[in-house]
């Protein structure tokens, strides 16, 4: 008696259903990836552009993301923060986050002003000159996300935090905190280090994911074709 032979129905449907899956996910990183070569551009050509205010009233943090802007008004040492555990060239340290509060408007911003390195004693913080008069700083304006600011439910203490949580921060002052920190430019002779890195929008990442996702539906179908030929020879005639 002749063995029955399985319809090869079911793993053709099923090779064209995860082949239909894996091209559409892949069409999908690839926009994502492309989109985000226009972003990274626009934030690219923000930052080499001549710099703007920052103004004092209320604005979306979308209209000056990444922008090179200026801000002037005197800083608030009272609620000046150490963020610990930043390291430069390997060696550990802090970076200084200072309120500015904005002349001429009942508003703060919080500016970063740079890095310094950390003593050998930790319960002695290093010893910042800041300047008690009007100011202008130049920099970019960074949003409120990623490695500026980050969420956190410990409680702090004191002057130094483990990351920079805005909502804690708005509570400090006493005046409404702008929804943008700027990231220090100019020098205004206080002896921190400004190293700012370019900002990463994540365009590798979605060409990664794209590649891997057309790379399955082309093993799918390779996986299939092999499936398929071994069937046909050893189908009777």
């Amino acid at each position: 008696m002749a063995e029955r032979r399985r319809p090869f129905w079911l793993p053709t449907v099923a090779a064209l259903a995860v082949v239909a899956l894996t091209i559409s996910a892949g069409i999908w990183q690839t926009h994502r990836a492309q989109y985000k070569r226009a972003l990274q551009a626009r934030y690219d050509a923000q930052a080499k552009a001549p710099p703007i205010a920052l103004p004092g009233a209320p604005f979306s943090s979308d209209e000056f993301r990444y922008r090179r802007v200026t801000v002037t008004g005197r800083f608030d040492p009272a609620h000046e923060i150490f963020l610990d555990n930043r390291i430069l060239n390997g060696k550990p340290g802090y970076h200084v986050v200072t309120p500015l509060k904005l002349q001429g408007g009942a508003a703060y911003v919080l500016v970063d002003r740079g890095w310094v390195v950390r003593n050998l004693d930790r319960t002695l913080l290093p010893e910042i000159r800041t300047p008690l008069g009007v100011v202008t700083i130049e920099g970019i304006a960074v949003p409120p996300s990623g490695k500026y600011f980050e969420l956190s439910s410990n409680i702090v203490e004191g002057k130094v935090w483990e990351n920079l949580h805005f909502k804690r921060m708005q509570a400090l002052l006493p005046q409404r905190l702008q929804p943008l920190m700027v990231a220090q430019l100019n020098d205004n002779g206080d002896g921190l280090i400004r190293h700012w890195e370019r900002p990463d929008v994540g365009i590798e990442m979605h060409a990664g994911y794209a590649f891997q996702w057309f790379s399955l539906a082309a093993a799918t179908i390779v996986i299939y074709g092999v499936l398929y030929v071994r069937r046909r020879k050893t189908q009777p005639d």
